[in-house]
């Protein structure tokens, strides 16, 4: 069972609309047991601490969300790219940048 999300609606639509995945699915990521992540410090404001994350939810996935109280909150969900797909298959060689499982 995935992990209980929220998201806006509108920006559900346009993320549909560019991605072709709902946000809906970053719950799916989120409950990847071997999922990565790594803080998003480019995207994160004072007060908004936004995360992204690398899980299989069907296909490997690429999330971005941020916590609203104790539930999580997704930004943006869209298809991993190569590298991501990499990293997340644990090539040693790219495993950098603050990437972390987060259950390990």
């Amino acid at each position: 069972m995935a992990v209980t999300v929220t998201w806006d609606s509108e920006k559900n639509r346009k993320n549909i609309e560019k991605h072709k995945l709902p946000l809906s699915l970053g719950g799916a990521v989120l409950d990847d047991f071997l999922r990565i992540e790594r803080y998003d410090c480019e995207h994160s404001m004072l007060g908004e601490d936004r995360w992204q994350t690398i899980g299989m939810a069907g296909k490997i996935l690429f999330a971005v969300y941020m916590e609203r109280g104790d539930t999580p909150h997704i930004i943006s969900v869209r298809l991993a790219d190569a590298e991501e797909r990499r990293i997340y298959n644990g090539d040693d060689n790219i495993y950098k940048d603050g990437w972390r499982r987060v259950n390990a």
